[in-house]
């Protein structure tokens, strides 16, 4: 059940303020209020400043909530389970994991945007705390709690950490015409810094956070938000062809392996390109390739990496080249 209100009013003919409230309830956590308050000034016909406060929030998922699976391991030949167990078991219980809840978020965000007729740039920072991050736990081993369960090791899906993720947005634009030609070119740049600020554990589990969420975890956990990213195209446009070039830099990152040391993928840079000719004005025909230089992660131990092959899924992936050709028809 959800319900929501949003609201705009213009102060004056530059200035306009925004406000939002959502609450919302589920059945298989509870109820949570969320909201919103924006602002934007004009100052001429050219700059324009806005900023942003908001708070959000993420409900557990199903499967977080009911997942549970199960392997038998034999130990000194006797066989003993190892699970990842649902949220609500009795193995979840033994070991006092709590009931799972919604992960929190707080917002701030600032910038501002500058255009003429054929230039623009934007530039936003933001600042992003989430408190109780959902996260699957290491394996809980050998505990006198577990023993009568006949459970060997167990992992959980709980609310375990805080972060907070500071990070810019550039983006720049230039259109250039000159009679049947038009080229717009695009340079955009995100960078990001994401902090660990909490681990959570309970009474009966204080002291593991090691084992809550390893350091190996919060290296993948701090990948998934790179510390940078930039994009430059160039999109050319001659009367039915049209062309676009990228250009994709993947910034540096930084995984823990198997055996505790540290992998370093540099930074890499993927180029894009494609074609179109627009045979009629429904019918158009696009050929191309990306990662046309055949890029790939830095290679490292398959022993050692997480997914057991030369590279741990980083940056552009591991594909390769990939070449294509389409015929599109527009309706």
């Amino acid at each position: 059940l959800a319900l929501y209100g949003e609201a705009e009013y213009d102060v004056t003919k530059e200035f306009l303020v925004a406000t939002a409230l959502r609450f919302e309830d589920y059945s298989d956590f509870g109820s949570t209020f969320t909201g919103k308050w924006a602002s934007r000034y004009k100052l001429g016909n050219s700059l324009t400043l806005r900023g942003s406060a908001s708070s959000g929030f993420r409900a557990p998922s199903l499967p977080q909530i009911y997942f549970n699976s199960t392997f038998t391991d034999f130990v000194a030949g006797q066989p003993v389970d190892k699970v990842i167990a649902r949220n609500n078991s009795a193995v979840a219980k033994a070991l006092g994991i709590p009931k799972l809840k919604e992960e929190q978020a707080t917002d701030l965000s600032g910038g501002f945007t500058f255009e003429n007729s054929n230039f623009t740039f934007s530039a936003d920072m933001y600042h992003v705390i989430i408190k109780d991050r959902i996260v699957l736990t290491g394996a809980f081993e050998d505990s006198a709690a577990l023993t009568p369960l006949n459970v060997g090791a167990a992992q959980f899906f709980t609310n375990a950490i805080d972060t907070r993720t500071t990070g810019l947005d550039l983006v720049v634009s230039h259109t250039m015409e000159s009679g049947d030609e038009r080229l717009k070119t695009t340079l955009a740049a995100n960078f990001n810094r994401m902090k660990l600020s909490a681990i959570h554990t309970n009474a009966q589990l204080a002291g593991q956070e090691d084992v809550y969420f390893s350091s190996r975890e919060k290296r993948f956990l701090i990948a998934s938000a790179p510390e940078s990213k930039m994009n430059l195209t160039f999109d050319y446009q001659y009367q039915k062809f049209n062309y676009n070039l990228q250009f994709v830099r993947y910034g540096q990152v930084k995984l823990e392996n198997w055996n505790g040391d540290l992998d370093v993928y540099k930074p890499q840079i993927v180029v894009n390109l494609t074609g179109t000719y627009n045979i009629t004005d429904h019918v158009a025909l696009t050929a191309g390739g990306l990662n046309l230089f055949n890029v790939y992660p830095d290679r490292k131990d398959p022993a050692l990496t997480e997914s057991g092959g030369l590279w741990d899924s980083v940056q552009m992936g591991f594909g390769g080249a990939f070449f294509f050709s389409k015929l599109t028809y527009r309706f």
